[in-house]
């Protein structure tokens, strides 16, 4: 521990040492090309001595360099050709000034070679460096457009597609797992694993690193692992320690995952989307996790035309519900509606999601047939004289959200069968035989029902 913590600090001499040898190497090539342009004969004598402090700063540099990587706080991927391009530095800087102490031995190519080769050197080495520090977009983030087209930067303000239907996304692999690829794999991965941590798959990013496990599902505050991404920056602990910090919407994102169980397999619709994460998943992900009636998620090919025009045959208004959604809303205006015509409807049963029967001569037993619109969600059957025994045919109804029965023979017998109806937000019984303090106990045990009633 003691030769890890004096290696560390040997490695915080590396940003002092770095600017010394691009400073000495510099002077000495430009002493050279001025005295090339002002074809002076005899070089200067102060040459040789620039590249010799050169090289031996950029040996200082590349040694704290060296220890300073070994602290894990940088991604493994670019510290790579950073390390190993400084080492090389090294090399051709003390090629150079052998050749410059005695530049007669050799010609005019090889010097202005050597001095070209290390500029490129260095130019490339010093953005890699400033890429470990600052992150990649650091030199092109602010770059005009034309320039970071140039440069194949990436110029979207958000590279992130919309993940869609809450069901179909799963919290981890959707959406927590590209943070971590992003931000904190490249330094805990299977191929490398800092402080001992493996974040590269579920087993072991379970097991945790050197001082245990990082994760304590459902409490984000006891998790080491959002307590390092939420440390001041400037704290050693601080992760990821270099590069782009996490966003205050990937923070939140973290937070809300360790908070709801920390789970890797649950969908999004299988955990309690708070209110302070649901405008993050829509800004982000263009996840939008409120309620949304059932016909707006309903996928089916549009019905046949030639059914369309059956249906308005037999004396139905329809009408769909936009351009992209296949369902249909139904009417029957008239009030002489026989069995047969209701049968026509079976032919649409997965297209019907409104169907509108008010004001007809339904009866009970026809509408068994309507029990059968698996994405019927609002039913009209106000000013009918349909009774208990008819509501009954509506209890396998899941999807329907509204349910009108205002002036209908109901009584307090229908209130069993609509508390069947599971999906069911609002019935009206206003002018019926239901009990009103019968309905609105059973409105205030469905949190989510809202029962309209009055005395007719």
């Amino acid at each position: 521990m003691i030769a890890l913590d004096f290696s560390t600090f040997l490695g915080r001499f590396h940003p002092l040492f770095v600017h010394l040898p691009i400073g000495f190497l510099i002077l000495a090539i430009l002493l050279e090309w001025y005295g090339n342009a002002k074809k002076i004969e005899k070089k200067s004598r102060l040459i040789p001595y620039a590249w010799f402090l050169g090289a031996i700063s950029a040996f200082a540099a590349a040694l704290c360099g060296w220890f300073l990587g070994e602290t894990g706080l940088y991604e493994e991927d670019n510290l790579f050709v950073h390390r190993w391009l400084g080492v090389a530095l090294v090399g051709v800087a003390f090629a150079g000034w052998w050749i410059k102490k005695k530049p007669e031995n050799y010609s005019s190519l090889l010097q202005n070679g050597i001095n070209v080769l290390l500029l490129l050197m260095m130019f490339v080495e010093g953005h890699k460096g400033g890429n470990l520090t600052h992150g990649d977009t650091y030199l092109t983030e602010y770059a005009p457009e034309p320039i970071q087209k140039i440069l194949g930067a990436n110029t979207g303000k958000d590279s992130l597609p919309p993940l869609g239907n809450p069901d179909s996304v799963v919290v981890y692999r959707d959406l927590i797992l590209p943070i971590f690829e992003s931000k904190c794999i490249g330094c805990h991965g299977s191929e490398v694993q800092r402080g001992g941590l493996d974040m590269g798959s579920v087993e072991t990013f379970l097991e945790g690193g050197d001082g245990g496990p990082i994760l304590a599902s459902g409490n984000s505050i006891e998790s080491e692992l959002f307590r390092r991404i939420t440390l001041p920056q400037r704290n050693i602990k601080f992760m990821p320690p270099t590069g782009d910090a996490l966003t205050y919407d990937e923070i939140k994102t973290v937070e809300w995952w360790i908070d709801q169980g920390g789970s890797f397999e649950d969908r999004v619709s299988a955990v309690e989307v708070t209110e302070n994460i649901k405008p993050v998943l829509l800004r982000r992900y263009g996840l939008d996790t409120e309620p949304k009636p059932w016909y707006e998620m309903v996928s089916i090919p549009p019905l046949d035309s030639l059914e369309l025009v059956a249906l308005q045959e037999h004396g139905f208004t329809v009408k769909s519900l936009g351009a992209e959604n296949p369902l249909l809303d139904v009417k029957y205006s008239g009030n002489s509606l026989t069995q047969e015509q209701l049968g026509q409807l079976e032919k649409a049963k997965d297209h019907i999601t409104w169907l509108s029967l008010a004001g007809t001569n339904v009866e009970d037993n026809w509408l068994a047939v309507v029990g059968n619109f698996s994405n019927l969600t609002r039913l009209q059957l106000e000013k009918t004289s349909i009774s208990d025994k008819g509501v009954a045919h509506l209890s396998a109804l899941e999807h329907l959200e509204a349910l009108n029965l205002y002036g209908t023979n109901v009584t307090d017998s229908c209130l069993g069968d609509l508390q069947k109806l599971e999906g069911l937000k609002r019935v009206y019984l206003w002018g019926t035989r239901v009990d009103p303090d019968a309905a609105k106990n059973m409105e205030e045990n469905n949190e989510d029902l809202e029962v309209v009633i009055g005395q007719g």
